[in-house]
């Protein structure tokens, strides 16, 4: 199987991402809860980024974390700066993307 190179940016939003997720995990969120849902969208963005060395295949379960944070998540200020930071790293990892494919 061929190797494929992940652009650094892609790795820092993969960091991003796992280091969400455990700071997350370890406040042992309520289940069914506002925190316990986010960690379940942002683990799911957390595998698709995984399964590609591309941050655009992630941007549908990216979109699902945006509508469950516009929807429910807004309000908390934790979670706020959380959705922020990670929006801010894919968007990262996307221009970088974007500019290592353009011509």
């Amino acid at each position: 199987m061929p190797e494929v190179l992940v652009s650094s940016a892609c790795v820092e939003f993969r960091e991003t991402l796992a280091r969400h997720i455990k700071e997350l995990t370890r406040t042992d969120p309520e289940r069914h809860g506002t925190a316990w849902f986010f960690l379940r969208y942002l683990k799911r963005v957390a595998k698709s980024a995984a399964a590609s060395p591309k941050a655009s295949d992630a941007s549908g379960a990216m979109r699902g974390l945006t509508r469950f944070y516009v929807d429910s998540a807004a309000e908390d200020p934790d979670l706020s700066a959380r959705f922020e930071d990670v929006l801010a790293s894919h968007r990262h990892a996307l221009r970088a993307e974007h500019l290592v494919s353009a011509p």
